[in-house]
């Protein structure tokens, strides 16, 4: 089968998938309540929590058809792990304390370097913490991104279309989902902590997808300074987001979301041109992406 007819299926797999796993959500405690956290959402009705399941079913249809995950068998332990986790996390109400997350979390890094995957190569010991970091980092720097209708999903995306395009298909046909059809109204569905868990890891494992992870390593740092020149801890969710800043300004979630990915682009362009070209062509998207991220913060209103 050719790659755009197996994208195809991936994308449709995963929207059906998706649309079925939603009428179940409300019973299965799976759905987004702002009652839980009426400082940080804004939708009026729960919103149901299942794009990792349908990420993970536009996966499977893959697998059947090209295989496309590296890491085969291993990284797929380690992606059910992930997904495993971030449910558990939607189902708890406030969600699991942060030791408890961390913990899971190290699980699924333990899990990926069992396979044998490494971010580098060599020197063996040196890659392999910092292969297990890079795992933490890339799940918690995708779960604290997805405070916006359609952000994380079309960071993925973008991370994932230069070098593993096929893997980006279920979240193509997640995408329309999660975004919402007119102003004001809920998207079909949310990726929920278990769709930014698997996203974390989908990133992770590509070489030109971890480049997309920079921007949301850049808003949690920026965010870590104001929360606690606020009072607040680092890790407390609220509303000061880039996204956040941008919806301030009027801008609406699926074109917040077209410019996140604009401001991420350059560092995954120079990381996708880094292995076919110049290595020095990755520094200059990076420079790009810090750059516009900088201009963002301080063309966009402060939102609390």
């Amino acid at each position: 089968m050719n790659a755009p007819a197996a994208f195809a299926l991936g994308a449709l797999g995963s929207a059906a998938a998706v649309f079925a796993a939603a009428r179940l959500a409300p019973g299965l405690g799976l759905a987004d309540d702002p009652q839980r956290a009426p400082h940080r959402k804004v939708q009026a009705k729960p919103v149901p929590a299942v794009g990792g399941f349908g990420i993970l079913a536009g996966l499977a249809v893959l697998e059947c058809i090209a295989s496309p995950l590296p890491g085969g068998p291993g990284a797929w332990g380690a992606l059910l792990l992930a997904f495993a986790l971030g449910t558990v996390d939607d189902r708890t109400r406030g969600g699991l304390p942060a030791p408890a997350l961390l913990l899971g979390q190290s699980v699924v890094a333990a899990a990926l370097l069992a396979t044998g995957w490494r971010v580098c190569a060599d020197p063996p010991a040196p890659a392999l913490v910092a292969s297990f970091l890079a795992v933490l980092a890339a799940i918690n720097a995708v779960n604290t991104f997805d405070n916006s209708d359609g952000a994380a999903t079309a960071l993925g995306i973008l991370g994932l279309a230069p070098g593993a395009a096929l893997l980006a298909a279920p979240l193509a046909g997640f995408l329309p989902l999660n975004l919402s059809a007119r102003r004001g109204a809920p998207p079909v569905a949310y990726l929920g902590n278990a769709g930014s868990h698997v996203v974390g890891v989908l990133l992770v494992l590509d070489p030109v997808g971890r480049a997309a992870l920079l921007l949301p390593a850049l808003d949690l740092l920026r965010l870590a300074f104001v929360r606690l020149a606020a009072g607040s801890r680092p890790w407390i969710g609220d509303r000061r987001h880039l996204a956040h800043r941008l919806q301030k300004a009027g801008v609406s979630a699926p074109l917040a979301a077209s410019i996140l990915a604009a401001i991420a682009a350059p560092a995954v362009l120079g990381a996708n041109a880094a292995q076919h070209a110049n290595p020095a062509l990755l520094g200059a998207g990076i420079a790009a992406t810090v750059l516009c991220f900088a201009a963002a913060v301080r063309f966009t209103p402060a939102a609390e």
